[in-house]
């Protein structure tokens, strides 16, 4: 209860104006054009499988000419021949070429269907690359069941899309010299396109359509992770990013996450195995010892200790880089020597930085609202609309 009060108490300021501000500008921006995405679906293949479902046009990327249509496009294998792309049974002499579905019709990409347009592009080193174009409010409705559950107290989700915009859009800034913004993949945000939107996160989606987080007038890199364990961690820890809502706050509502508390046990050839590959010559390991922790008791360096009685000294984030972020849950966790085995027992999942997803769905439940939930999770950062902050 003390928590619930004074959390309260830090929101009761600020979020007032911000709350309302956003709620007055929402009949505007719904009538705005949204922000178009571009999101690599596929990337370096060798073949795709391409389906259109109703009506549709093949257009020449370069020029915006029609090159081909039809009233629906069955499955086919798109591959490259020396003289262009060869979809279905024909060869396009591009090297890049637009699927554009007409009215209702979904392109459909190796069996998953999405929505705008899907752009095949023949790379430097004679690949595919798929890029679907889609405009950032449906994106977002592609990624949530990604990221959060679909049955997830409503503010937790509203929160995650609103991080989940401004990810993308912070993404995009950077972006304009490549043929893609982002990735479907965990190194941006996984995105599954049509066959991944469900009806609460939908919801979530058109309750705070256009809405981002900014910092001083500028669009907030919004990281987020599954679950902090104790307490978010400083950016400028990880990547040198020094901005204050990105400086980690102490959590204490995701304890209720199955990724606490874990343990994970590793034969030291292994971690030995997995350092030689990321450029580290360790030799066989005899000892792991953590140096020191930052300020949320993430591990800041490691020495690894060979059985030659060699030392080297490495970051406790590059050291979860190299034995694996999905393998080694966190950079929080206790070592346990044993013999040619060690045990790793750790609290969290994720870099830990911004938004805890574990913690929203925990702050929800105590009926905080998406808005005190990013307040809580970005201090000092500010909901507005994207269209009212300046283009990069």
């Amino acid at each position: 209860m003390k928590q619930k009060i004074l959390v309260s108490a830090v929101f009761a300021g600020a979020l007032g104006l911000a709350a309302f501000a956003a709620f007055a500008a929402n009949a505007d921006k719904k009538r705005m054009p949204p922000q178009m995405v571009r999101v690599a679906i596929v990337r370096d293949a060798r073949e795709i499988n391409l389906k259109v479902d109703g009506p549709y046009h093949f257009r020449d990327a370069d020029h915006g000419k029609v090159i081909g249509k039809g009233p629906r496009l069955p499955i086919s294998r798109v591959r490259l021949l020396d003289k262009g792309i060869f979809i279905g049974m024909q060869v396009y002499p591009y090297q890049r070429i637009i699927i554009e579905p007409l009215r209702d019709a979904s392109v459909v990409v190796n069996n998953r269907r999405f929505r705008g347009h899907v752009t095949v592009i023949r790379t430097a080193d004679n690949r595919l690359t798929a890029v679907n174009s889609i405009n950032i409010e449906d994106y977002i409705r592609g990624v949530l069941y990604h990221e959060v559950s679909h049955h997830w107290p409503m503010e937790a989700i509203k929160a995650q899309a609103v991080a989940t915009r401004t990810y993308v859009l912070y993404a995009m800034a950077g972006s304009t010299n490549k043929d893609y913004d982002v990735t479907n993949d965990i190194y941006s945000q996984v995105y599954g396109g049509k066959d991944s939107e469900r009806y609460r996160t939908g919801l979530a989606v058109t309750h705070t359509v256009g809405e981002v987080l900014a910092f001083k007038g500028k669009i907030l890199p919004a990281y987020f992770h599954a679950t902090c364990g104790g307490m978010t961690e400083d950016a400028k820890n990880l990547w040198g990013i020094d901005l204050a809502p990105l400086g980690g706050v102490v959590c204490n509502f995701c304890q209720g996450s199955p990724h606490m508390k874990w343990k994970k046990n590793f034969r030291l050839k292994d971690i030995r195995d997995a350092l030689d590959r990321h450029g580290y010559a360790v030799g066989a390991i005899r000892d792991l010892n953590i140096v020191d922790r930052n300020r949320s008791e993430r591990i800041n360096n490691i020495k690894i200790t060979s059985r030659d009685g060699k030392n080297l000294t490495i970051s406790g984030k590059d050291f979860r880089e190299a034995v694996g972020p999905n393998v080694l849950k966190s950079n929080d966790y206790e070592i346990s020597m044993q013999g040619y085995y060690v045990d790793l027992t750790g609290k969290g999942w994720g870099h830990g930085v911004g938004l805890c997803q574990w913690g929203a769905r925990g702050m929800a439940l105590q009926q905080f609202t998406y808005q005190q939930i990013l307040s809580y999770y970005y201090p000092r950062a500010e909901i507005t609309d994207y269209h009212n902050l300046p283009v990069n």
